[in-house]
């Protein structure tokens, strides 16, 4: 069984947005829910990359990590 928190990484300073980057920011924004927004996150060898659907992930295990469709190590709430 996957884990339900994922291993964390140490955070980079961002340097370089500004206050109005941040004001244009929110309108270009929306706010969803899992239920309204699909995200797959590939496990496998720590990778915690985030794909849109289950086909995109599939293709990404296949082509990056050489792998069949092995579903337990896609971490989703939408299913």
């Amino acid at each position: 069984m996957l884990p339900s928190v994922l291993p964390s990484n140490i955070g980079i300073q961002d340097t370089s947005t500004t206050p109005e980057d941040l004001k244009a920011a929110l309108t270009r924004g929306k706010v969803t829910s899992p239920q309204e927004t699909a995200i797959f996150i590939c496990t496998l060898q720590d990778c915690n990359r985030l794909f849109r659907s289950r086909e995109r992930i599939i293709v990404h295990q296949k082509r990056d990590h050489a792998s069949g469709e092995d579903v337990s190590q896609i971490l989703t709430w939408n299913e």
